[in-house]
C-alpha cells in the first residue's frame, strides 16, 4: 500500500494513526506537493516521507489516503474509484459536497461509533477496523518522574480544564498530572482564562513532546515508564466509545487509564474498574479524578492494566487492508 498524508496538522491522531500504520505494515508514506522530491523528509515516529507531484503520485497502485482536510479537496476527482479512504471522526464529513465525492471510494473506519454515523447519516458503507498499534520497544532507563500525565492535545473537545481542576485536589506535587501536547490557543486564552484556570495551565503545561517511540520529553527522558495514571477527559459528539492513541499508548507503557463517561457510554469496549477508571458520574468529575490518585487501590490498579492488555492485542500486527 502506498500512504498519503492529505491535511495541515502536525500532531494528533491523524498523524500518530498514519505513523503506525507505516511502521507497522512497512508502507511508504507521501505528501502532495508542487514538485516531486528524490529524497526523504522526515514524518515524526521514526517514518520517512517523500513529497510528490499528484501526476506522479497517480502512476502509484494501491493509494491508501490516511487524512484529509480541506486544504486538499482539490486532489479528490484526480483519485482512481479503488482508493481506500479512512476517515477517523465525525467532523471530516461536514462538507457536503465531499461526502459526495468520496462515495465513490473504498471508505475504512477505526471506531464503530463512526462507522455507525457514516451507515446512518450518508448511507455510506465502510470498512471496520481497529487503529494498528506499532508495538515498540519499551525503555527503562532515563525516566521522567511524573507520575500522572495527560498526552493528549490541549482542546475543547479533551476538556483539559477537568484535569486543571483536579491538579488543585491532588495531594501531593509528584502526583499532579503533567500536561504535554500541542494547545489550541484560542482555547487556552478564551476557555481557560475566562475559568480562572489559564495560570495553572502554564504550571503545568509541558510543551508539546517530540515525535518519538517511545515518547520522550525534549530532555530526552521517557515519558510513560515512571507513569501510573494516563488521565483522558476526550469527549467528542458523535464520536467515542473506542480507542484513541493516547488510550493505547499507556496501555503499552502499563499506564492505568481515567476516562470520561461521555467518551466511554458510546461503546461496550471500556468498563469502570474493569480495564480503566470512568469518571464524569457527578458534576464534579475532578474530584473523582483526584480520589483514585490520592488513594490508589494497588490490587484494583493490577487488575485493571492486566485486562486493558486484552485490548491492545487486538491491535497489534493484525491485517488491516
Amino acid at each position: 500500500m502506498n500512504l498519503v498524508y492529505m491535511a495541515r496538522p502536525v500532531y494528533g491522531g491523524w498523524v500518530t494513526m498514519t505513523a503506525h500504520l507505516s511502521l507497522t505494515y512497512d508502507y511508504p508514506l507521501f505528501k502532495i506537493t508542487k514538485r516531486t522530491e528524490k529524497n526523504k523528509r522526515d514524518y515524526g515516529y521514526g517514518v520517512k516521507y517523500q513529497n510528490t507531484k499528484i501526476d506522479d503520485l497517480l502512476k502509484l497502485d494501491n493509494l491508501v489516503i490516511t487524512a484529509i482536510d480541506k486544504n486538499y479537496y482539490e486532489y479528490i476527482d484526480k483519485f482512481p474509484d479503488s482508493t481506500i479512504l479512512i476517515i477517523h471522526d465525525p467532523t471530516e464529513v461536514k462538507n457536503k459536497e465531499f461526502v459526495e465525492k468520496i462515495r465513490r471510494f473504498k471508505i475504512y473506519t477505526i471506531r464503530e461509533t463512526v462507522y455507525k454515523f457514516l451507515k446512518e447519516k450518508f448511507n455510506i458503507e465502510s470498512t471496520l477496523k481497529k487503529h494498528p498499534f506499532y508495538q515498540y520497544p519499551l525503555s527503562n532507563i532515563n525516566n521522567s518522574p511524573y507520575k500522572c500525565l495527560s498526552i493528549s492535545r490541549i482542546d475543547f473537545d479533551k476538556h483539559t480544564e477537568i484535569i486543571l481542576r483536579a491538579n488543585s485536589l491532588i495531594d501531593e506535587d509528584i502526583n499532579k498530572i503533567r500536561i504535554y501536547g500541542a494547545e489550541n490557543r484560542l482555547y487556552v486564552h478564551h476557555k481557560l482564562s475566562s475559568l480562572g484556570l489559564k495560570e495553572d495551565f502554564e504550571k503545568y503545561w509541558m510543551k508539546k513532546f517530540p515525535k518519538t517511540l517511545p515518547l520522550t520529553d525534549s530532555n530526552d527522558k521517557n515519558l510513560l515508564n515512571n507513569c501510573e495514571y494516563i488521565v483522558d477527559m476526550s469527549i467528542i459528539k458523535g464520536d467515542g466509545g473506542g480507542t484513541q492513541y493516547t488510550f493505547l499508548e499507556g496501555i503499552h507503557n502499563d499506564c492505568i487509564l481515567i476516562l470520561h463517561k461521555e467518551w466511554v457510554c458510546q461503546g461496550d469496549l471500556f468498563k469502570d474498574k474493569h480495564n480503566c477508571y470512568v469518571v464524569g458520574y457527578t458534576d464534579k468529575p475532578e474530584e473523582e479524578i483526584a480520589n483514585i490518585i490520592n488513594s490508589p487501590n494497588k490490587k484494583m490498579n493490577k487488575m485493571i492494566l492486566k485486562n486493558s492488555k486484552k485490548i491492545l492485542d487486538d491491535h497489534i500486527k493484525k491485517d488491516f487492508f
